[in-house]
């Protein structure tokens, strides 16, 4: 492959199709005609030599060749990011920006937290906080559209690296007054009975509840399901329900709102995962690796938390 094959234009304009999956998406995120994206597509694979898409009734899907060049693009584009940030600090305009990503769990407070802990000591460092679901957190790593992602997780991921990793054990969540609140331990069975809340299935926590009940072979139906925690913890205060969750992501909630988190204990119910990921082989922004290096030392600071870190 020779750089001067690798026009600007059509390597942008190639990405956003890897991103749209079809040209008429691409062409409206880039304001410009499918057909001038199509051509500069077909310049690009004939001065290659490759073909870069499949193109299917569905889309637009890369190839083999396609998905070497986009991973290529994205990581160009993440450093000449990095760049551009890195001088706008020597210029003193601004200090950086940490883009993060993360599931719902830990949105509420747990990461608003530790980014004002942060800012602190560095006020001049912005932050955007995407909340959406583990699979899609890990995609928006791979394409660069995030520095980082928190999130719970179960199996290992291909390109992704893990920063620092906890097991947070699982706990029911319930009001101080609640009949089960003074138990040091809940099997899964005795929430049978009591109103339940838990998240939607596609949610890392649900499948794991949902898979220790069928190993015991255990039925639980929920009276509320959402994709919400903050609305799960909401439920268990004025439905006077019970709500599973981890218990690092609620921790400071029970606190503030004076409820009871129990654990969960017996077979299967060792915890879930939580990791805080980064792109692997990519080279960071300084406002990044900061970050990462303040969120680690206060995890390790924490009286519970008992962490791996790479």
């Amino acid at each position: 492959m020779k750089a001067r094959h690798l026009q600007e234009n059509a390597v942008r304009y190639f990405l956003e199709v890897v991103r749209s999956g079809s040209l008429s998406l691409a062409a409206q995120k880039l304001n410009v005609a499918a057909s001038a994206i199509s051509r500069q597509i077909s310049g690009l694979e004939d001065r290659l030599g490759e073909t870069l898409f499949e193109r299917r009734k569905e889309g637009m899907v890369p190839t083999a060749a396609g998905e070497l060049l986009a991973a290529w693009a994205i990581r160009t584009q993440l450093e000449s990011e990095k760049v551009v940030h890195e001088l706008a600090e020597l210029s003193g305009l601004r200090k950086g920006e940490v883009r993060i990503d993360s599931s719902a769990g830990f949105s509420v407070d747990f990461l608003p937290m530790m980014i004002a802990s942060f800012r602190r000591h560095y006020p001049d460092i912005h932050f955007r906080l995407h909340v959406t679901h583990a699979e899609e957190v890990v995609r928006r790593l791979r394409e660069g559209e995030s520095d980082l992602g928190l999130t719970f997780s179960q199996i290992p991921e291909e390109n992704i690296h893990v920063a620092w990793r906890l097991q947070s054990r699982l706990v029911a969540v319930m009001p101080p007054d609640h009949v089960l609140a003074r138990r040091s331990g809940l099997q899964l069975s005795q929430l049978s009975g009591y109103p339940l809340g838990l998240p939607e299935r596609p949610i890392m926590l649900r499948r794991l509840f949902d898979a220790c009940c069928s190993r015991q072979g255990i039925v639980i139906s929920p009276v509320f399901v959402t994709n919400s925690i903050s609305a799960l913890l909401a439920f268990v205060r004025y439905e006077q329900g019970v709500v599973v969750a981890s218990e690092m992501t609620v921790r400071e909630y029970i606190r503030a709102h004076n409820l009871c988190a129990v654990p969960l204990v017996g077979q299967d119910l060792h915890g879930i995962n939580i990791e805080l990921n980064t792109l692997a082989g990519r080279s960071l922004p300084k406002a990044v690796t900061a970050f990462i290096d303040h969120f680690i030392r206060e995890m390790e600071s924490t009286p519970f938390i008992s962490a791996v870190t790479s």
